[in-house]
C-alpha cells in the first residue's frame, strides 16, 4: 500500500516511529523537510546509516548498514548493503514511507533492520543530487 502525504500518514508516523498516540495535531513529518529530519534522528542508531538522493524530480531515500568485513580499498557504495530503499515525489514523503517500511507491520515479526528490501514506488530517473547522511 503506497501511503500519500498528509494527516493521515503523519499520525501513524507519531504512533509507529515516535510510539505516541496522535490525540492532537501532529508534525507534518509527509511534507516538511524539518519534520522529516526529526523521523530520520529517531531512527538513525548505529550501525544503521542513511542517505537521500534526489534523481530528476524524484527522491530516494535509502536505509542501510556497513557490510561485515568490508574492503577498505572498496568504493562507498560496496562498503554498505542497502536494508530499505524507497522513492518518492518530495524527500519528506520518501523519508516517511521508508520509516515504516524500517519499523515494520504493526504487530510484525521485527523491525525490518534485519531484512534487505528494495522497493522503490517510482522508477528512479538520471540525475542525482542529494543529502547523505
Amino acid at each position: 500500500m503506497k501511503q500519500e502525504p498528509g494527516a493521515t500518514l503523519d499520525r501513524l508516523i507519531e504512533l509507529r516511529i515516535f510510539g505516541r498516540k496522535p490525540v492532537t495535531d501532529v508534525p507534518p513529518y509527509s511534507t516538511s523537510d524539518s519534520a522529516a529530519d526529526v523521523v530520520v534522528r529517531a531512527l538513525a542508531r548505529p550501525p544503521l546509516r542513511w542517505m537521500c538522493l534526489q534523481s530528476g524530480r524524484d527522491w530516494t531515500f535509502h536505509w542501510r548498514r556497513p557490510m561485515a568485513g568490508p574492503d577498505p580499498e572498496a568504493s562507498t557504495v560496496t562498503r554498505y548493503v542497502n536494508l530499505i530503499t524507497v522513492t518518492a515525489p518530495t524527500r519528506p514523503l520518501a523519508i516517511c514511507r521508508a520509516a515504516l517500511k524500517l519499523v515494520g507491520p504493526i504487530g510484525g515479526d521485527g523491525d525490518g533492520r534485519g531484512k534487505s528490501q528494495s522497493a522503490p514506488d517510482d522508477p528512479p530517473s538520471s540525475g542525482t543530487s542529494g543529502k547523505p547522511g
